[in-house]
């Protein structure tokens, strides 16, 4: 279904984002709200995750075409689980004022997160089988 490509493109993007804001918060400032809205309470933590994860069961069940069932959109399926799993080790944390800049292995996957997502929106026709 389209409807799950687009949404997964926005969550993807939105993701990395969330986990790149402490190096490019300066320049994106739209990124810093996004983290005081993310940070504000847990119920948006959760309501995000849960969204997160209808998107990813949403893209493994109803890929795009040319994608076979369940094989088609592994990859951003998996990236969307995995940047789930990072917020879900996050959320209990002690939120610390001080910025995280180089936190190498979050700055690693919201790279990632955002290559997979490019890719994923410049070729939604590629499988990988």
């Amino acid at each position: 279904m389209a409807q799950f490509y687009l949404l997964s493109v926005v969550y993807l993007v939105l993701c990395a984002g969330l986990l790149l804001v402490d190096k490019f918060g300066t320049q994106l400032l739209f990124l810093i709200n996004l983290k005081t809205f993310f940070n504000a309470n847990k119920k948006n933590q959760v309501i995000s995750m849960a969204l997160g994860l209808i998107i990813a069961a949403g893209l493994l069940l109803f890929p795009c075409e040319p994608g076979p069932m369940i094989l088609g959109d592994i990859l951003p399926a998996f990236n969307i689980i995995i940047v789930i799993c990072y917020f879900l080790s996050r959320i209990n944390k002690e939120q610390n004022d001080v910025l995280d800049y180089n936190n190498n292995k979050r700055n690693a996957l919201g790279f990632i997160t955002l290559g997979v997502a490019l890719i994923h929106f410049l070729f939604p026709g590629i499988v990988i089988v």
